[in-house]
């Protein structure tokens, strides 16, 4: 697994960071199995689809020289 050598603080527009949060309160609050999902498919969907927020891992070595 890659990892960036500095890693950095994110921050979120305020709409897009209530509206993750929303989500995950609501997946911890509610059985997954009404989801039709597992717990780790909804997080990374929740990161992914709502906060744009991605792991280093998904790019390929030029796009993490690139990002240094």
């Amino acid at each position: 697994m890659q990892t960036p050598t500095n890693p950095q603080e994110v921050y979120l527009p305020d709409h897009i960071y209530h509206a993750l949060k929303a989500k995950l309160e609501k997946l911890v609050s509610e059985p997954f199995e009404e989801c039709g999902t597992d717990p780790e498919t909804e997080i990374v969907a929740a990161l992914g689809e709502i906060g744009n927020i991605w792991p280093v891992s998904v790019l390929d070595d030029a796009q993490v020289a690139e990002a240094a």
